[in-house]
């Protein structure tokens, strides 16, 4: 079992159909981290990654990653755990001109997402850009809890300010005895 990911041979991995095990500290992911500052010490990533070769041949890697963070929940303010369990296959491709090859044939909704093999594949940062891709772009919870919300200037609303009556309550009295 490995801990932070090497960097391989990607073409050459996946040709060999290797495989690598491995489990590290998500505070590793500086890029991660931008939006995601609340994680605890523990949070670990787990990921599995093999090479193999499709049915054409092409050199491919599958990706499986683990991992729980902890998110700002946009409605409340408050934590919101979000587990990540993630699959992916890439075919890797040698050169640039390939990955442009998508744009002129038909699109198969099932073929693999063509990415860039390269001699020093920085595994590291393809599992790092997959939990991004993970990572929902507004995260809320299904339903937040009363203790939870949060106001506009950020303090807590007291569980007694939705039993105050309404400034407006006494203009209605008023109203009622003028006619």
């Amino acid at each position: 079992m490995h801990g932070y990911p090497p960097h391989i041979d990607a073409i050459e991995f996946a040709r060999r159909e290797q495989e690598i095990v491995g489990e590290f500290n998500v505070h590793r992911f500086q890029r991660l981290l931008e939006g995601l500052p609340r994680q605890p010490d523990s949070s670990m990533v787990q990921y599995k990654l093999i090479g193999s070769r499709g049915l054409d041949g092409s050199p491919r890697l599958s990706l499986s990653v683990q991992a729980n963070v902890v998110l700002e929940c946009q409605r409340c303010l408050g934590d919101l755990g979000l587990d990540i369990d993630h699959q992916v296959t890439l075919e890797l491709v040698r050169q640039e001109s390939e990955l442009d090859q998508d744009d002129l044939e038909d699109d198969d909704p099932d073929a693999p997402e063509k990415i860039l093999g390269s001699p020093k594949f920085d595994v590291g940062e393809l599992i790092e850009d997959e939990l991004i891709l993970e990572v929902p772009y507004v995260p809320k919870h299904e339903a937040c809890t009363v203790d939870a919300t949060v106001s506009a200037e950020g303090s807590a609303d007291p569980p007694e300010a939705a039993q105050r009556p309404s400034p407006f309550a006494v203009l209605g009295q008023l109203k009622a005895k003028s006619k």
